[in-house]
């Protein structure tokens, strides 16, 4: 843990950058390079000292909110496992359906396993995935085929859109970022949580979570989201971003 003396700068502040941080541990006593700081912000950062929020802007930890995790179901454990033992250099990352009952006024009662793969490798998967679990896997199905053969722990494959945030206790897991953007982005999201929850869910997450603006709007805008997101925030929340993007 970092010595509390090199955070008194920072202590009474929202936000800081990475300047102001230095700054702050330079009069608590810091002595190695600005080079070294900038990797030491790296490893606070994945330790939960600071907390990153938008491009070069950080916060200290509070009592009011909190890194989003989600515990996952036996399933997705298992499905992850099956696919970092099979094909360790994939990348992948799973979204369960019930992760919204965090969030939504309708909850989820039968989850559905979303797992996002590179494009090139969906066969691949579809075939090693339908043998263990037969009748339970689609492959990029449509709303109306989707809804036609749904059924509980069903395990749907979808493109993993290139540059997608990745989860930071494991690399597969569905950042909060991203589901934030994957529910106005992908198609069978769209077709399964109604319009009138996003504001709620908007409100609920930024008032709750600790949200990176900045991984949150990158991702939307490779999801061709981005004014979509930005015009929901405006016209039906009140919720003010912190950084520009």
């Amino acid at each position: 843990m970092t010595e509390e003396i090199y955070f008194r700068g920072v202590h009474n502040v929202t936000e800081f950058t990475r300047n102001e941080l230095f700054v702050s541990f330079r009069q608590g006593g810091y002595q190695l390079s600005e080079a070294s700081f900038y990797k030491k912000v790296e490893d606070m950062v994945n330790d939960g000292e600071i907390v990153r929020v938008g491009r070069n802007h950080y916060c200290l930890p509070n009592d009011k909110r909190q890194v989003y995790r989600h515990d996952y179901s036996e399933l997705a454990e298992e499905v992850a496992l099956q696919l970092e033992e099979q094909y360790p250099y994939l990348n992948f990352t799973i979204f369960e359906f019930v992760q919204m009952n965090d969030f939504v006024n309708h909850l989820v009662a039968h989850n559905v396993i979303f797992l996002s793969v590179e494009s090139d490798i969906m066969e691949f998967v579809f075939d090693t995935l339908k043998e263990k679990y037969p009748g339970k896997v689609l492959i990029n199905p449509t709303a109306d085929i989707y809804h036609l053969y749904w059924s509980d722990n069903m395990i749907v494959i979808v493109k993993l859109i290139t540059e997608a945030p990745k989860g930071q206790e494991k690399s597969w897991h569905t950042r909060l970022e991203k589901l934030l953007v994957d529910i106005m982005s992908e198609p069978l999201l769209l077709a399964s949580i109604s319009e009138s929850e996003y504001p709620g869910v908007y409100m609920d997450a930024f008032t709750r979570y600790y949200i990176d603006e900045n991984c949150l709007f990158r991702y939307a805008n490779r999801r061709k989201s981005a004014k979509k997101i930005k015009k929901l925030l405006h016209d039906k929340t009140d919720i003010i971003l912190k950084t520009k993007e």
